[in-house]
């Protein structure tokens, strides 16, 4: 098969996951439990791109401010688009991240990473490796967020997950 065809096939779980880790970070004020890592917490940052596979509609690119609580956010869900990518925030311990996931290809687009000094002597030869583990981390909270996804969407439960997103989406719409 051809690569192109199937990631394009493929792509509606990046999108459901995605609008799935939306639900979740605002249903349960953003502090979750990562199978293989522990507490984080998340929010959606200063930006948000919401479309549909489906249709030729038009996306919404929400930009700054509180953007997941926007009535065009609202709006976006409750005509069955999905979210296409966003930028998160995510807070492990007393390190705090920024990421914007890509939802078609689970591209990193971006990655703020904890500021990390110099060595007591003023060197830094540690930095790549200190930087290089928290980079780490991040991918290990975004992998274990997908499989608890995963596990999630291949359930018995699927189905009341989805109510309880459609809840939350006509909750949006009407606040």
């Amino acid at each position: 098969m051809d690569v192109l065809k199937n990631l394009e096939e493929k792509a509606f779980w990046g999108h459901e996951f995605l609008t799935w880790l939306w639900y979740r970070i605002e249903t349960g004020d953003g502090d979750l439990d990562v199978p293989g890592v522990g507490a984080v917490t998340l929010w959606v940052e200063d930006r948000m791109t919401l479309g549909s596979l489906d249709t030729e509609s038009k996306e919404n690119i929400l930009r700054n401010g509180e953007v997941a609580r926007s009535a065009e956010a609202a709006a976006a869900l409750a005509v069955g688009k999905k979210v296409l990518s966003v930028r998160l925030g995510l807070a492990r311990g007393d390190r705090e991240y920024g990421l914007t996931l890509s939802g078609d290809t689970f591209d990193l687009a971006s990655v703020r990473l904890p500021k990390v000094e110099p060595d007591e002597d003023g060197e830094w030869h540690g930095t790549a490796l200190v930087r290089y583990g928290l980079l780490r981390e991040v991918l290990d909270v975004v992998d274990g967020l997908f499989g608890a996804f995963v596990a999630a969407r291949l359930s018995a439960e699927w189905p009341q997950t989805v109510a309880a997103m459609s809840r939350w989406v006509a909750t949006k719409e009407g606040g």
